[in-house]
């Protein structure tokens, strides 16, 4: 359990032995959590949690119910003990073996009703709350074929309503593997090139639309497989260098240590450096320059807009408010498919007939030539290097930084597109995004949709655009 706690970045933990070979629990937290165990047993470990800015205090439960259905009820009425020990804010979490509607279970028989009363009775003595989920609709699933397949959502959160009040707008979320991102800090690394390279060099058909989206795929796959044994946990090797240098200084009286310190150091000076690209990135501050360590500066940029950017709940068009994610999804798509219903106008041949011509000969002309390499290399130099990419994870830097590798295969995909007319749909994937216009938004009409797309798609179309510039301010 220990490597696991280093592995996944928690500076303290408590364990619960296994017995035999199922069983164990385990609670991890982060270095700045004053957390004291108070008392674990098999099924359980229980906590309190000291904040030390405002001395707020609560409880904090790992749960796991009991298996075996017959012995169910045995962790409701310990559960319950639990629940008389003491008068706290109570956070209560885990695998509780139970569900508590039909709809949390797909597959195999129906759970008897009265295992579902039961789990609901101990919930309301216990005076908790569904604190919300986001993610999957199950989260455990017994692996067999066909009709035996059995899909169920075995863990839950709860809480009291005086933890609610302080902790709002908290919600479950299963940590599912991360959408690809290209970062920007891979760029710093020589080896990163020549892994692009290797990929790169074995795909085939690069210059097609679906040969190309191939090929980026197999270098996100390689990419993310090279991020992890290199790059790790950057908070975690920044303070493992930075106790690596207090000991060599400590023990440094005749100065032998010298050089190394000075090695380390500059090792932790690139792993700083790395960190606040990171999280640069991810704050989308494009105006700050080089200079002091911004890294808290970003952090705080970034959390504050993942808060400012989550969806907890909408008004739908009918008057119902929506908290889960198919309510919120139903009210999302009813919305945009109301806008783009078509009113079905009529006279429209009438209306185009008095636009007068304004595209001349000369013009038309030079709208009409073979689009070149030169447009496709200048329209890639013109975006942004970090701006947020599209469903394949790759940003501009991707490509501005390794156009001597890809360059000629995505040249050759934009040119057959706009000059062969090469079909778009294998790259022409787009991520809809809904940015909050303003600061608590809780209908369709408080967000502004702005699309992802991927940037060989953005390609082709800032190409086309940059054609229609030169003569924009002639027609219009």
């Amino acid at each position: 359990m220990k490597k696991v706690k280093s592995k996944i970045g928690f500076a303290n933990g408590f364990y619960v032995q296994q017995k035999g070979k199922g069983g164990g629990l385990a609670m991890f937290w982060r270095k700045d959590v004053n957390l004291e165990i108070k008392s674990y047993s098999r099924h359980h470990i229980d906590g309190v949690i000291v904040e030390e800015e405002t001395g707020f205090k609560w409880r904090i439960t790992g749960f796991y119910g009991h298996p075996k259905t017959h012995c169910r009820k045995e962790s409701w009425s310990f559960l319950n003990t639990l629940n008389r020990q003491y008068q706290l804010p109570w956070l209560c979490l885990g695998d509780f073996n139970e569900i508590l509607k039909r709809e949390e279970k797909l597959g195999g028989p129906p759970r008897p009703h009265q295992q579902i009363e039961a789990f609901r009775d101990i919930v309301d003595k216990c005076g908790f709350k569904d604190i919300g989920y986001n993610g999957p609709d199950y989260t455990w699933c017994k692996q067999q074929e066909g009709e035996n397949r059995v899909y169920i959502r075995l863990d839950q959160a709860f809480a009291t309503m005086d933890w609610l009040d302080h902790f709002q707008n908290i919600k479950l979320t299963d940590r599912r593997k991360c959408r690809f991102h290209f970062e920007a800090i891979w760029t710093r690394r020589a080896d990163c090139k020549e892994l692009i390279k290797e990929v790169w060099d074995g795909g085939t058909n690069l210059s097609s639309p679906n040969g190309l989206r191939i090929g980026l795929k197999q270098c996100a796959e390689a990419l993310s497989k090279w991020s992890k044994s290199t790059f790790g946990q950057l908070p975690k090797k920044i303070q493992e260098k930075k106790r690596a240098i207090s000991e060599l200084i400590k023990g440094d009286c005749d100065g032998r240590n010298g050089p190394e310190i000075n090695r380390l150091r500059r090792e932790v000076n690139n792993l700083l450096d790395e960190e606040e690209m990171w999280w640069q990135q991810r704050s989308r501050v494009q105006w700050l320059g080089e200079g002091d360590r911004n890294t808290k500066y970003f952090h705080h940029r970034a959390s504050e807009r993942r808060k400012k950017n989550a969806i907890s709940g909408l008004w739908s068009e009918d008057g119902a408010w929506c908290e889960s994610k198919e309510g919120i999804a139903s009210t999302v798509m009813a919305y945009f498919e109301d806008i783009y219903i078509s009113t079905n106008p009529t006279r429209i041949d009438e209306v185009t007939n008095m636009i007068p011509i304004k595209v001349t000969e000369e013009m038309n002309v030079e709208l009409n030539r073979d689009f070149t390499s030169e447009e496709v290399r200048a329209a890639l130099y013109q975006m942004h290097p970090t701006k947020a990419p599209g469903p394949d994870g790759m940003s501009a830097i991707f490509y501005q930084k390794y156009w001597e590798i890809v360059g000629t295969n995505v040249t050759n995909m934009v040119l057959n597109v706009l000059n062969s007319n090469a079909p778009l749909s294998d790259i022409n994937n787009t991520n809809i995004v809904l940015v909050p216009k303003v600061k608590k938004p809780i209908r369709m009409k408080d967000f502004r949709p702005i699309s992802l797309s991927n940037v060989c798609y953005k390609l082709v179309s800032k190409v086309l655009a940059n054609r229609l510039k030169a003569i924009l301010p002639q027609i219009i």
